[in-house]
């Protein structure tokens, strides 16, 4: 099982049990990007107390060994104080291109993200950064799991249930998309809390467009490259001021001897 389905695994269960009890999974993805364009893409999903007691035997089930095949990192399954359960899924990546393929990793044919991708224009010490793409969810429960998997816990009859009792989905899990962009935030579609750009996924179906553009201007660099040519040819003076004050003090004294 991937990565990605087996953290859909843990939505779809929630789901399943959200007819009978208050199940929930809360799952968060965050994108940090350095000013070189590496970075860290990470997803954190954390299962209640209820979605833990509903698969008692889920922690020995989910199953990683495809997503470390494929160069993603997998925290331990963190039992929480409260009963419930938090796994933490990363990768790192060097370029925004690589950003972008990683992404795409996350994201199938229902969701949650479509046509998710990070760019870069400009020059090294003056860059544009833009993050653009979309939040939706379709699909009902086949967004959370593969159909092996809805098999097994009778995906259909829960589905059902939660549609004939006018249950949200939403009430059983919860998405959001965390980033944060080198440089300084010039427009958003997104919640700006001091620079981190969170965006909610929406679960009715709807679409939530994705959209943040970042400027950043190295200061120092820029300084550093409008002076360098002057400070260089302020050296070449120094040296010519020098070598001719040198000339000078040697003629003074071969005058001094005649």
């Amino acid at each position: 099982m991937s990565s990605r389905s087996s953290l859909r695994a843990l939505v779809a269960i929630a789901l399943g049990c959200l007819a009978l009890s208050a199940c929930r999974v809360d799952t968060v993805v965050s994108l940090n990007v350095e000013p070189d364009g590496s970075g860290v893409l990470a997803v954190v999903a954390t299962a209640d107390a209820e979605v833990m007691a509903s698969a008692p035997n889920l922690v020995n089930d989910l199953n990683f060994e495809d997503a470390k095949a494929a160069g993603w990192k997998v925290s331990d399954v963190e039992m929480l104080d409260t009963g419930g359960a938090q796994v933490r899924v990363s990768h790192s990546f060097t370029t925004p291109e690589e950003a972008t393929q990683l992404m795409g990793q996350l994201s199938g044919e229902f969701g949650p993200f479509k046509e998710l991708s990070l760019t870069r224009s400009g020059k090294e010490t003056d860059s544009t950064w833009a993050l653009a793409g979309t939040a939706q969810i379709t699909g009902g429960l086949q967004a959370f799991a593969d159909g092996e998997l809805l098999n097994i816990i009778g995906g259909a009859p829960y589905e059902a249930a939660v549609r004939e009792q006018n249950l949200d989905i939403g009430q059983a899990a919860s998405m959001a998309l965390k980033v944060r962009l080198p440089g300084v935030i010039e427009s958003t579609t997104g919640v700006d809390d001091a620079g981190l750009i969170q965006w909610t996924v929406p679960f009715d179906g709807s679409s939530q467009q994705i959209a943040a553009t970042t400027q950043n201007t190295a200061v120092g660099a820029t300084i550093a490259r409008i002076f360098s040519p002057v400070l260089f040819w302020l050296f070449i003076g120094w040296l010519v001021v020098m070598a001719g004050f040198s000339g000078f003090v040697a003629f003074s004294r071969l005058r001094k001897r005649k």
